[in-house]
């Protein structure tokens, strides 16, 4: 069973605080969209966790507002969404006006816009989400030595 994905996760991989996160909810397209039910918390998807992910970079580290956000929700799940060639080059070349979001796996691009590299990102939530790499553990070889009981 697939496990259940809450906004404590998501802040955990995005970097957002809850409020920061809450906010951004706000104003995003779905999420802005969706009633919560009262006492019952908001379930993610792995696929809402990298578009979490890239608006929170967008936010902090290319110093978009929220408002630009806004008309972004849209255009930035549609070029996440879909099958495409899994490739940690990947990048988002993002356009507020008029609002688009192009996905890119290749290194030339005649788009203007904010490029956001995809590979952190996607390297993050795998990490997440497999639980951090558990199984690559710092083990160093050990010498085990028998002993044996005497019997009387």
């Amino acid at each position: 069973m697939p496990r259940r994905l809450t906004a404590t996760d998501v802040c955990a991989v995005s970097g957002y605080t809850r409020d920061e996160l809450h906010a951004t909810l706000k104003v995003l397209w779905p999420y802005r969209e969706e009633k919560a039910a009262p006492r019952v918390a908001r379930q993610f998807t792995p696929h809402d966790l990298v578009v979490l992910s890239v608006t929170q970079t967008l936010e902090s580290r290319l110093g978009l507002r929220r408002a630009a956000l806004s008309v972004l929700g849209e255009p930035l799940r549609a070029a996440l969404s879909g099958p495409k060639e899994a490739s940690r080059k990947a990048r988002l070349v993002i356009s507020i006006d008029p609002s688009t979001v192009e996905y890119l796996d290749r290194s030339i691009t005649e788009k203007e816009g904010l490029v956001v590299a995809l590979g952190p990102i996607f390297e993050k939530v795998d990490d997440y989400l497999s639980y951090g790499g558990q199984g690559i553990l710092p083990l160093a070889p050990e010498v085990i030595s028998s002993r044996v009981r005497k019997a009387n």
